[in-house]
């Protein structure tokens, strides 16, 4: 069975289920590992075993906000991911749309960071953003803070970055 009709098959079960039962689906789907239940006190949303972030409230999976993901072994200097920071939230600024709270690159091949797939996460919500950052020309301090990042270390096939724009 797919993770997708693993997914169908407890939507439907909680949809004809009453209250207790619907414990008892959500409960047996997590102890099976379909699920995973977000640590947030505040919330009390179940999630997809695939799913990195929460769909009700956007915190990692044992339950805390979401916090920079370094992806490289070695400490990066601060000041490259300020630079990043900087030309990430101006290009939102610019483009007058809500600043997101966290962007997401999940490299897979390319130009470095710039060949990385890109998301935007605004609390549990995540919007992809078409072809990322890979347009030098369209995104050139985001760029140019991505190309400096990649010259410190060469990004590894799924490797994984988060930057936290939310203060």
């Amino acid at each position: 069975m797919s993770e997708n009709d693993v997914q169908r098959v407890i939507a439907r079960l909680v949809e004809h289920a009453d209250e207790r039962s619907v414990q008892v689906i959500y409960d047996l789907a997590c102890t099976a590992g379909y699920l995973w239940r977000c640590g947030n006190t505040g919330c009390r949303s179940h999630n997809p075993r695939g799913r990195r972030y929460c769909e009700g409230c956007g915190w990692g999976r044992k339950g805390r906000p979401v916090g920079d993901i370094t992806p490289s072994l070695y400490a990066v200097p601060e000041r490259k991911w300020r630079a990043l920071r900087r030309a990430v939230a101006a290009h939102f600024e610019q483009l007058g749309t809500p600043v997101p709270d966290a962007v997401v690159f999940d490299y897979y091949g390319g130009p470095g960071w710039r060949g990385a797939e890109v998301r935007a996460m605004y609390g549990g919500r995540c919007e992809e953003i078409a072809d990322g950052f890979r347009d030098r020309d369209a995104h050139e301090d985001i760029a140019t803070a991505l190309d400096g990042l990649t010259r410190f270390e060469k990004p590894a096939y799924a490797e994984h970055m988060r930057l936290v724009l939310a203060s």
